[in-house]
């Protein structure tokens, strides 16, 4: 079994290493995901302000009030925009969590698989051993029992 176990381990643990690879590259790309989340919900808090906060129209020509509501207009379609992207990068950012939790589920299976194979082959290991020390101890007693005779 030693053999034929190594090469099995060797194949898994290069299972291993590219499962390993593949959810260390999805982790990154979640934290590449998370901070373009938090930049556009930035984004789109410093476009609610200038909205917000735009100056209310007093007096002024027709003129004025034209170039006042296209300004809110403006910045009004800023904030939609402002709303579509970090809208789409939470869906990014859901995905990239996602993707992650799977690929490090993936790891884990390969891990445990690895674990279980080295704890199966202690215990044969360990039978092995009792096998040997039960075969010595019989053969004590034999020479004990002999000696007595």
């Amino acid at each position: 079994m030693t053999g034929r176990g190594a090469a099995e381990d060797r194949a898994l643990h290069a299972v291993r290493r590219v499962r390993g690879s593949r959810e260390q590259d999805s982790r990154l790309g979640l934290r590449h995901a998370k901070d373009a989340a938090r930049r556009r919900e930035d984004e789109l808090d410093e476009a609610r302000a200038r909205r917000s906060t735009a100056p209310a129209f007093a007096t002024g020509t027709p003129a004025d009030f034209a170039r006042h509501v296209a300004h809110l207009g403006a910045l009004a379609g800023l904030e939609a925009r402002a709303v579509e992207r970090a809208q789409s990068s939470r869906v990014v950012a859901e995905e990239a969590v996602r993707r992650w939790q799977q690929d490090r589920q993936r790891l884990r299976v390969v891990d445990l698989l690895l674990e279980r194979r080295a704890e199966e082959r202690a215990e044969e290991r360990r039978r092995r051993e009792d096998k040997v020390l039960d075969e010595l101890a019989a053969q004590v007693w034999l020479r004990h029992r002999e000696g007595e005779a």
